[in-house]
């Protein structure tokens, strides 16, 4: 008998006792000191007749899987198949995550812009668009895939820009065929310049619902980072799209990539949010986003470099930066907690979390030129597609399917060894390609602090009051 090697301890400010995490199990507590310092070494192999502590609580921690019979690796080996049987469930019920991209050409020269390697292709290959037989094939490829229309009624639209002016008869015709198909929610990740063009096309009864617009700081920050191609600004035909796509009824995530270029603009940008009303929707909702390095190299005036994760840009804003509350610095941390959230009470499996997003289950990006692709981070890199379409033929290359869409958390061997495995699920496959040039490497970035975070936040705004003189080792309490 010895401490499990997936015990999680979050140490709660105020409180002489800790919060406790079991990483497979699903159980959640709060323990006394005595009980934490008992846990703490998986290595330590225990003696009921010796210990210090009560029967009684020995048998609730054994229960709850703080307490193990299982060697370090006979536990090692339990979570991978445990994480195996699970991604293998996760998979089988995933719905087809769908999107079209209907050309990799843009109407922004943006200061930090992923195409930027994409232009060496020259432009008849950049903005190549999607024409009838084209959507006609990517559809055919979609029943192809997934011939059963219950599971398939999501469709996006990324790019390139998708929703530009030039684009409207093609993104018309996809609408129109994906509806006639049973397809019911639509969305799209767009700049929004050109989204007045798409008026008609927007609203929650068969258009696109929901938008991912991105505004980089007050006009001037903005302007300089996110122009035209002849260098004029686009943050004014942007804000007047936010205005009248929440007049339509669709619900706008408005993202704010930071770097240290625009960082100490945050508020001012938030300021402008607020004056204009939109945080007072709810359809709307504002977020920070630090830039990473598939997006480019960042320009750093006052920060010569991109932010290494969602804490050090939190950092860098300050404690004064979007004191409106209208943009959102600590959304991956908010994000978790509602996720940590939803195992409270919850009765039956925790919800594991084995794989990082959608490219881990059943993404597919379907491009302009026949190519199929498992992420939008790698789009228009041939060597990281997963397959080709066109001609009424679906090609796809199972062993690259695989590497992302059988990539769980459990496959990675380093997070076999971490307690966080099943609420990480194992970090951005995209990114790992880019940093370790590898599927099965892990992308940890801040998770095990936000985790702290998130888990404080949890206790505060769930448990605090009503655990409040509550009794160690309680279950909830």
């Amino acid at each position: 008998m010895r401490p499990s090697s997936y015990c999680i301890f979050v140490n709660l400010p105020g409180e002489d006792r800790s919060l406790l995490f079991h990483g497979y199990s699903g159980a959640v507590d709060l323990v006394s000191p005595v009980v934490a310092d008992f846990l703490r070494d998986p290595r330590r192999q225990l003696d009921q007749a010796s210990s210090s502590l009560p029967e009684e609580t020995l048998g609730v921690m054994r229960r709850r899987g703080y307490i193990t019979d299982k060697s370090l690796q006979e536990e090692r080996e339990f979570v991978r198949q445990l994480g195996i049987r699970v991604h293998r469930v996760h998979r089988r019920h995933a719905s087809g995550g769908f999107l079209i991209l209907p050309t990799y050409g843009c109407n922004l020269r943006c200061a930090y812009c992923y195409e930027r390697a994409l232009r060496e292709k020259g432009s008849q290959w950049l903005d190549r668009r999607m024409d009838e037989g084209t959507v006609e094939a990517a559809f055919g490829a979609m029943d192809a895939i997934d011939p059963n229309p219950r599971k398939h009624k999501a469709l996006g639209f990324y790019g390139g820009e998708p929703l530009q002016r030039e684009n409207r008869p093609v993104v018309a015709r996809i609408l129109g065929e994906a509806v006639r198909r049973g397809f019911t929610t639509f969305s799209a990740i767009t700049n929004g310049v050109d989204l007045d063009a798409y008026e008609d096309l927007l609203g929650p009864e068969l258009g696109i619902a929901f938008l991912q617009i991105t505004l980089d700081g007050p006009e001037e920050v903005h302007d300089q980072r996110r122009c035209r191609p002849d260098g004029t600004g686009t943050f004014r035909s942007i804000a007047k799209n936010v205005t009248m796509a929440l007049g339509k009824n669709v619900r706008v995530s408005l993202r704010v990539n930071l770097d240290g270029e625009n960082v100490r603009d945050l508020e001012r940008l938030a300021l402008f949010v607020a004056d204009q009303g939109w945080h007072k929707s709810k359809k709307f909702r504002a977020y920070a986003s630090p830039v990473h390095g598939a997006m480019g190299a960042c320009r750093g005036q006052s920060l010569d470099r991109c932010f290494g994760g969602p804490l050090e840009m939190r950092r860098a804003a300050g404690a004064e930066a979007s004191s409106s509350g209208a943009i959102e610095l600590d959304a991956v941390t908010t994000s978790l907690a509602r996720y940590l959230a939803g195992h409270l009470g919850r009765r039956g499996l925790p919800q594991w979390k084995t794989g990082f997003c959608g490219s881990n289950m059943a993404m597919y990006l379907f491009d302009p030129h026949g190519d199929v692709y498992p992420c939008w981070e790698v789009v228009g890199h041939p060597e990281r597609r997963i397959g080709t379409y066109g001609d009424g033929v679906l090609r796809l290359c199972e062993d690259e399917i695989e590497k992302w869409h059988g990539r769980s958390v459990v496959m990675v061997e380093k997070c076999l060894d971490c307690a966080h495995l099943f609420f990480c699920g194992g970090g951005c496959e995209a990114a790992a390609w880019r940093k370790r040039g590898a599927w099965n490497e892990p992308d940890c970035g801040d998770f095990p602090e936000i985790f702290q975070e998130a888990a404080r936040a949890v206790f505060r705004d769930h448990l605090g009051a009503r655990c409040s003189g509550g009794k160690s080792g309680s279950g909830l309490c």
